[in-house]
């Protein structure tokens, strides 16, 4: 017999308070199946509860119009419940021991990783036949310092440590973001707890890392006054952003609810063009006006992505250059979503830089680039490659068609 979990009656309390203060069909349909559920209970059906809970989920899925509202009601019911496991839209999301969102990922083949890493030696073969340093970034995502629950199992840390040996054989130059920032600074407090990504000012500590490996390997110039957090306003927006995984299971998923959003921005004078070629469009002004896009900068928890505040989000190419440093130097950043919060800081210490996302996604305007060619066309002082994880190679769009 199913076990009754004494949560649903508080449950059942909350549903029924904002029920009475929401008109409605969907309403009406939960308030007469909540009615139905507590005359089981009182005849002593204790699989009402069940009842109950199988038609929230229904409800959830099809009552569109309410969308936002049923979200968050179906999220409290499956944290009273103990939930920590939901699948959606081809994503097991998991709530991890310290209530933070994670994903299950697949345990990788050797063959595959080594595959992979062949093709990173080709790019790096061709950056270098032009010129250009390479350098590889790897971004480990929050999987590394999660504990999830004994029935998940979570094999990141093995396919990123194989993966990051696998580079150093090939002796492909490798920055592990892991490895500089250290896991005291680096842990589940520099990732949003309902999303994927590392917050704004894990990004920025990410890019002063990866300035100093660019400094120490090849000898690139930066200004370290750019790099001191002093210089910058920070303004916090608390319980402002609703991750990619919140969205899938709701606000209240975790207690911890939605994130706070911090809005990093320079105290000192900027001036940037942006470009993106493939969609015609071009934008002058400053840090604010250029390399970041403040329409996504709204409370909205599941019509919008605050994170795509920081890059506009994932376009296939985009550009941006920094009026202010004529004698920097031009570097090509291959990148994924994680790219999106470090490339406008790594833009101010730059003269050109390029941003190439290979992933296939039917929203991205323009065909896949060749990465040979457009080596070959731009000249870059700079090949660099952030990818976070290595948890996605047999599902990741293709990311590592570079040619």
């Amino acid at each position: 017999m199913k076990k009754f979990n004494k949560n649903s009656l508080l449950f059942i309390f909350v549903m029924i308070f904002i029920i009475e203060g929401i008109c409605g069909n969907c309403f009406e349909q939960l308030k007469r199946k909540t009615i139905d559920m507590l005359v089981g209970l009182k005849h002593g059906n204790i699989y009402s509860i069940f009842d109950f809970k199988a038609n929230v989920d229904d409800l959830s899925n099809k009552e569109l119009s309410y969308h936002d509202t049923m979200m968050d009601i179906n999220s409290v019911k499956e944290n009273l419940l103990g939930t920590q496991v939901v699948e959606k839209d081809d994503t097991i999301v998991v709530k991890s021991n310290s209530g933070s969102l994670v994903e299950q990922i697949n345990k990788l083949d050797k063959s595959e990783i080594q595959n992979v890493v062949k093709v990173i030696g080709d790019l790096k073969t061709v950056s270098e036949d032009n010129g250009a340093n390479f350098l590889y970034c790897a971004a480990p995502t929050k999987e590394l310092y999660q504990s999830v629950p004994t029935n998940i199992v979570n094999p990141f840390k093995d396919n990123y440590e194989l993966f990051l040996s696998e580079l150093t054989k090939s002796n492909i130059p490798t920055l592990d973001f892991a490895e500089v920032l250290g896991e005291n600074q680096l842990n589940f407090n520099s990732f949003y707890y309902t999303d994927h990504h590392w917050t704004i000012r894990a990004a920025f500590a990410a890019n002063n890392a990866l300035l100093e490996e660019l400094s120490i390997r090849f000898g690139f110039e930066y200004d370290k006054k750019i790099t001191d957090i002093s210089n910058y306003n920070i303004e916090n927006y608390p319980d402002w952003f609703l991750g990619s995984y919140g969205k899938k299971v709701g606000t209240y998923f975790t207690w911890k609810g939605a994130d706070d959003f911090d809005l990093i921005t320079p105290k000192f004078k900027t001036s940037f063009t942006e470009e993106q070629p493939l969609k015609n469009q071009t934008r002058k002004g400053n840090f604010e006006e250029t390399v970041l896009y403040m329409e996504n900068m709204k409370k909205d928890y599941y019509n919008m992505n605050t994170y795509a505040t920081y890059s506009g989000g994932d376009f296939r190419l985009q550009i941006m250059k920094n009026n202010l440093n004529p004698q920097g130097k031009k570097v090509l950043l291959i990148r994924d979503s994680f790219a999106c919060a470090v490339a406008p800081f790594l833009s101010l210490q730059t003269r050109e830089l390029h941003l190439c996302d290979m992933r296939d996604y039917d929203y991205y305007v323009g065909d896949k680039l060749n990465m040979k060619d457009y080596i070959q066309q731009i000249k870059p002082d700079y090949v660099l490659v952030l990818y976070a994880g290595i948890s996605d190679i047999s599902n990741s769009h293709s990311r590592y068609n570079f040619f």
